[in-house]
């Protein structure tokens, strides 16, 4: 490389300042063309990651100051808004100046929740509607998942298949050994056709995890959560958490809905929590009903209205698909709901 070639290179190179909740930060350099998380990873920086494609987004960081670019040929599970208001995923992004990066969790995250892998055994797999299974799971009595939090996810192994597949539980780790999923079963997917044509009590099933900063912020302030279809199964592991905390002060409105009734599942689940949590507010909702339905005749986002924004440091949760969480978050910001109180959840039915 000549002298003009090796001061071009120099001229290139970006600075990159990853900072995390807990005020620690890292510098690296990074190199022209060089992905964040390479710089990170590069550098020991402890952020988080899992997928490399874009698609989990559990590399999620946010721009404070500086120039940081997306390659936009990655799928990616960044919603619009987020993009605008300098959300990046690092396996997809670039720094084209100096820049300083914000990591929405303290910098010991990675240490206090290591990934393990293991083997579950189907212990009961059970039709819940038309198209959504119930899967339950008995890990090891010794298993060392003890330390996931509420709201994140796991991989699975479809049997037979070298393909991993990502669901959040619904279960606590109180509930360990068992786990449970709740997991919609499409006409195509590998995993689909597994539970619809060979799953059978006593499979094992390879578990790597758990993933994912969507998590449960145990802050004392009212919780909102919105779910779309089987994005319920984080929203119960929540609740479940909050509830076994003793959460009782402030309250929790939950907005659970999808497209037509025969899509609703787990309503006696959420019954029994109401019964047993004064505090929260179960809102059940169908866009397109069909018949005598008492419900709410909405999108899950539009049954929470302003009324239930009584506190400004309330904090949301949404998981659904992503058309459904980029309108529930733009609604929520509408309502007065900071937009860094807005945690958000996307998946992708496989």
């Amino acid at each position: 490389m000549s002298a003009s070639e090796a001061a071009q290179v120099l001229e290139c190179e970006a600075q990159v300042t990853f900072r995390f909740t807990d005020g620690v930060e890292y510098q690296a350099s990074s190199q022209p063309g060089e992905l964040l998380l390479d710089v990170a990873r590069r550098n020991d920086v402890p952020i988080t990651w899992q997928c490399l494609t874009g698609s989990c987004g559990s590399c999620m960081c946010k721009v404070e100051e500086g120039e940081v670019s997306s390659d936009t040929k990655r799928l990616l599970s960044l919603l619009p808004s987020e993009a605008k208001e300098g959300l990046r995923l690092s396996c997809a992004a670039f720094a084209d100046t100096d820049c300083v990066v914000d990591l929405d969790y303290p910098s010991t995250f990675t240490e206090d929740h290591a990934i393990h892998q293991d083997t579950g055994t189907v212990t009961e797999l059970e039709w819940v509607n038309h198209n959504t299974v119930r899967l339950v799971m008995e890990l090891p009595e010794d298993t060392e998942f003890e330390d996931y939090e509420a709201g994140q996810y796991v991989q699975l192994q479809v049997p037979g298949t070298e393909e991993w597949r990502s669901y959040s539980m619904s279960s606590t780790v109180k509930d360990l050994p068992e786990m449970t999923f709740y997991i919609r079963v499409l006409d195509q997917g590998v995993m689909s056709e597994y539970l619809r044509d060979r799953c059978q009590v006593g499979d094992e099933i390879p578990v790597d995890g758990a993933y994912g900063v969507f998590y449960l912020r145990e802050e004392k302030v009212p919780q909102i959560m919105i779910a779309g279809g089987t994005g319920l199964a984080p929203m119960l592991s929540m609740i479940d958490t909050l509830r076994l905390s003793n959460f009782r002060r402030k309250k929790i409105t939950l907005a659970f809905g999808c497209s037509h009734e025969k899509d609703l599942f787990a309503i006696d689940e959420l019954e029994m929590r109401s019964d047993w949590m004064p505090n929260l507010d179960v809102r059940t909702c169908v866009s397109r009903p069909e018949g005598d339905w008492q419900g709410h005749n909405c999108r899950a986002q539009y049954a929470i209205t302003a009324d239930d924004i009584t506190d400004e440091n309330t904090i949301a949760y949404l998981c659904g698909p992503p058309a459904m969480t980029e309108d529930a978050k733009a609604h929520l910001e509408s309502l007065g709901v900071k937009s860094e109180n807005i945690h958000v959840e996307l998946f992708e039915s496989l």
